[in-house]
């Protein structure tokens, strides 16, 4: 853990102010959509929100913290709700719209330039990762449940090209599925994982890292 005195340590006792959070990273989502990851400097944050260096200092680390937070924070504010007895399809389906709202604008085309900065570069890759860890076992638990013979390769395929397809129609498009259209992908998923039966294909995905295997598992 770094010292207060680090560069990216917060003050002690110096409240965070949740609007400036939010203001933060409006305009982080805003840079990146228009100019891509290179574009996301924290003097060039400080320029869009109005406030100091210091303050973005004082929240985060580096770029790479500063994505991490963008990501996880803005998918746990878009949690999707539904019913205690819901079935797993429901609970998919509920989790593909969510991210057919949360990909779309310049958020959207932010997310596309992300992971696509994240296959060179290694400080986002590892934000990418640690986000994939927090979000994936929410959509990786219940496609097990509908596809219980599947492999975990199979269940990560079927999922990496389902949240892949709403990216592709939301972000890319700029047509996001309606919420049948979500049905039928959601459906497609699920008959991708049943049939899925390369265990070591180029596009079969990777297994289940430990970090998400204990998000499943707790």
């Amino acid at each position: 853990m770094n010292s207060p005195e680090s560069e990216g340590a917060r003050a002690p006792g110096r409240p965070r102010s949740a609007e400036r959070d939010v203001q933060i990273r409006d305009a982080a989502w805003r840079l990146i959509a228009q100019s891509g990851c290179a574009a996301l400097t924290f003097e060039a944050i400080a320029q869009a929100v109005g406030c100091s260096r210091s303050t973005l200092y004082r929240r985060f680390d580096s770029k790479g913290d500063l994505i991490l937070h963008l990501l996880d924070e803005t998918a746990l504010s878009f949690e999707p709700e539904f019913a205690p007895d819901a079935t797993p399809r429901d609970i998919l389906i509920a989790h593909v719209r969510i991210c057919a709202i949360m990909y779309r604008g310049h958020r959207g085309v932010a997310f596309v330039h992300i992971f696509a900065a994240a296959r060179n570069d290694p400080a986002i890759a590892k934000a990418v990762r640690s986000h994939g860890a927090l979000v994936l076992p929410y959509y990786f638990a219940p496609m097990r449940q509908l596809a219980p013979e599947a492999s975990e390769r199979g269940i990560l395929f079927a999922l990496h090209t389902l949240i892949g397809s709403v990216m592709h129609h939301a972000a890319g498009r700029g047509a996001p599925p309606s919420e049948k259209e979500c049905e039928y992908l959601v459906d497609a998923a699920i008959l991708i994982a049943r049939i899925h039966d390369d265990p070591g294909g180029n596009g079969s995905g990777e297994e289940v890292p430990q970090t998400i295997r204990a998000g499943m598992e707790g």
